[in-house]
C-alpha cells in the first residue's frame, strides 16, 4: 500500500523495522505526516546547508505477543529509524483483537479495512458498526465519566494548600490532560485506551480535533519546558528528590488544562449530538427493514 506525500522506502524499512521488534500479525494505517526543515550555517566564510525530512506516523500494530512496554517500543523505532520517524502505535495482540472482533467492536470495524492495511499474515474476520441507542447511551457515560474525573484534577490544582509543591501539581494538571483526551477519544473513535501517556493520546487526539494544539508544544522556550514537565511528571515526582517545577510553570500547565478541558467540553457535546441522531435513525431504519 502507498501513502499520499511518504516515500515507499521509508515505509517500507519502518514495516521492516517494526517486525524486526515484535512477531507481527498485522499493521494497519491511522495517519501519517512529513515534515521538511532546512538549516544554513556560517563559519569561517564557509556555509554549510542542510536539508532534512522527518516523518510521523500512527499506526495499529497486531502482534502475537503483547507489547508490554509501549513507549521503550516507539523509542526502539524511532532509534533504529535514525531518529527521522516518530511512532505513535495503538497495540494489541492477535488473541485480544480476535476476541474484540467476536463481541464486536465500533473502532476497528472502522479501522481494520483492506485500504488501511500495510501489512499482514493473514484476513481478519471484521464486524460491521454497530448502530444502537444503547451503544449511544455507553458512549454518553463513559464521555461524562471521563470529563468529571477531568475536572476533579483540574479542580485540584488550584487547591490552596499548606505545602507547595509545583512537581506534584503538574500530576494533577497532567491527569486533568490525559482524562480529557480519553473522553475525547471515546467519543470521536469509540476507543478506550489501554496505555496512558501524555504525547501519545494528545497526538492521537490531533487526528480529529484542534483542541490538542492548546497543550501541544509550540516555539516558544516556556512552552517546549513546560510540555516536557508534563510529560515527565510522573517519573519527576516519583525519582527528584528536587523540586525544580517553579510556580509559573505549573499556573502555565494550569491554564492549558484548563483551556483544553473546557475547548473539548464544547466540542465533544457537539458530536455526541450526532452520535445520538446517528444511532437513533440508522437503529430505527435497519429495525424497519428486518420488520418489512
Amino acid at each position: 500500500m502507498k501513502i499520499k506525500n511518504i516515500p515507499q522506502h521509508v515505509l517500507e524499512q519502518l514495516i521492516e523495522v517494526i517486525r524486526s521488534l515484535v512477531k507481527v500479525h498485522s499493521i494497519y494505517w491511522i495517519g501519517a505526516a512529513k515534515r521538511d526543515s532546512f538549516s544554513s550555517y556560517i563559519f569561517n566564510s564557509k556555509v554549510y546547508d542542510h536539508s532534512k525530512q522527518e516523518y510521523e506516523f500512527t499506526l495499529l500494530i497486531i502482534s502475537y505477543k503483547e507489547i508490554c512496554d509501549p513507549k521503550t517500543f516507539m523509542s526502539e523505532v524511532f532509534n533504529k529509524m535514525k531518529e527521522r520517524v516518530k511512532l505513535y502505535s495503538i497495540d494489541y495482540s492477535y488473541n485480544d483483537i480476535k476476541r474484540r472482533l467476536e463481541a464486536g467492536d465500533n473502532f476497528l470495524s472502522r479501522l481494520l479495512l483492506p485500504e488501511n492495511c500495510l501489512f499482514e499474515e493473514s484476513p481478519l474476520s471484521l464486524t460491521g458498526y454497530c448502530y444502537h441507542p444503547k451503544k449511544f447511551e455507553e458512549i454518553k457515560k463513559a464521555w461524562e465519566f471521563r470529563l468529571n474525573r477531568g475536572s476533579y484534577f483540574e479542580d485540584k490544582t488550584d487547591t490552596v494548600d499548606m505545602v507547595n509543591d509545583e512537581s506534584a501539581r503538574m500530576v494533577l494538571v497532567g491527569q486533568t490532560i490525559l482524562q480529557t483526551c480519553a473522553a475525547l477519544l471515546g467519543v470521536y473513535w469509540e476507543w478506550k485506551p489501554h496505555y496512558f501517556e501524555l504525547d501519545l493520546l494528545l497526538n492521537l487526539c490531533k487526528h480529529f480535533s484542534k483542541s490538542p494544539r492548546i497543550v501541544l508544544p509550540k516555539k516558544s522556550f516556556t512552552s517546549k519546558k513546560v510540555y516536557s514537565q508534563l510529560c515527565h511528571a510522573q517519573y519527576n515526582i516519583n525519582f527528584k528528590t528536587v523540586d525544580d517545577v517553579t510556580m509559573k510553570d505549573s499556573d502555565y500547565a494550569s491554564n492549558l488544562a484548563e483551556r483544553f478541558l473546557r475547548k473539548v467540553h464544547k466540542e465533544g457535546n457537539k458530536k455526541l449530538k450526532e452520535l445520538e441522531l446517528l444511532h437513533n435513525r440508522k437503529y430505527t431504519n435497519n429495525y424497519n427493514e428486518m420488520e418489512t
